[in-house]
């Protein structure tokens, strides 16, 4: 991943002059810093509104933001892989720091994915993925450790400004503490109901709320699953008695539609928050699409 400490002399800043000049890679990680950063700093964020992380192909205005920028703020976890390229070829006019939102969660980290034994006749395992999964902004506590880290670079690049950083950070945090409350309460009944999903995504999230994810319907993201694996699915929902299918508003919706139709499971729609969905992205994005979700499962899941 990409990470570069954070030892910049104090006085870089004053010498650029103005507010401290952050770039974010994608929705969440804006939305984080961009509340911490309120009015002190200007943040903005590298992806347009309609690329997730995953497939994006940086262009010569993300050259130019990047060079106007002191800190880049990313997930890590192998993520922003696209980004490496980009801060090669970063000329070295200004020091950049660059902070991971993900940086020490260590143990918390989860590295399997939710999949299916073909052999077994479809049981569903645990897949061991040696990377990582890098989805830790689907759980707000998590998030929360990542607003923490983000606090710290703004506060050591800005030190002028860091009570601000901090009143800011901690009023934020305090919303994202409000928000895992009302998942809590919200999927209660949920608790434990099997449903596929489309990607591993959801794997932080259904750990923190006890959700029972039976399996994925794309191991591998923008792989089509073979006819044979997609017959194993289809016999894992009849027998574990699935309760609901999943998709992604960013993905093809075929498969998940067949297998609705094929099996009379609802087919719902959860999104990774990695695009805002109109496209438009604001300070409560990450907020409404996390409640969004919730209505989603909730309405499916009881």
């Amino acid at each position: 991943g990409v990470r570069f400490d954070l030892e910049i002399p104090a006085g870089a800043l004053a010498a650029g002059g103005g507010r401290l000049r952050v770039l974010t890679s994608f929705l969440p990680i804006y939305c984080f810093t961009a509340n911490i950063a309120g009015d002190l700093a200007e943040v903005e964020n590298l992806l347009p509104g309609n690329v997730g992380p995953h497939e994006y192909q940086p262009s010569r205005g993300d050259y130019e933001q990047l060079a106007a920028a002191r800190l880049l703020v990313v997930n890590g976890l192998k993520l922003e892989d696209w980004l490496q390229p980009l801060l090669k070829s970063r000329g070295a006019s200004k020091p950049l720091a660059v902070v991971e939102a993900s940086s020490g969660l260590g143990e918390r980290l989860i590295r399997d994915i939710p999949g299916l034994s073909l052999e077994g006749g479809g049981e569903p395992k645990g897949l061991s993925g040696a990377d990582a999964n890098p989805h830790i902004w689907l759980d707000p506590v998590l998030a929360a450790h990542a607003v923490t880290n983000i606090l710290r670079a703004l506060q050591q690049l800005d030190p002028m400004n860091a009570a601000g950083y901090e009143s800011n950070a901690v009023r934020y945090v305090g919303r994202l503490q409000g928000l895992d409350a009302e998942l809590r309460a919200g999927l209660a009944s949920a608790r434990g109901i099997p449903f596929v999903a489309y990607h591993d995504a959801f794997v932080y999230f259904a750990r923190r709320y006890e959700l029972n994810i039976a399996a994925v319907i794309e191991e591998v993201p923008e792989v089509t699953p073979s006819l044979r694996y997609q017959g194993a699915l289809r016999r894992l929902i009849r027998e574990k008695g699935i309760r609901a299918i999943f998709a992604e508003p960013q993905f093809p919706r075929k498969i998940a539609d067949q297998l609705s139709a094929d099996t009379h499971v609802p087919l719902g729609f959860l999104d990774t928050l990695e695009t805002p969905v109109s496209g438009h992205l604001t300070l409560t994005s990450y907020e409404e699409g996390m409640r969004s979700n919730l209505k989603v499962l909730t309405g499916l899941l009881h």
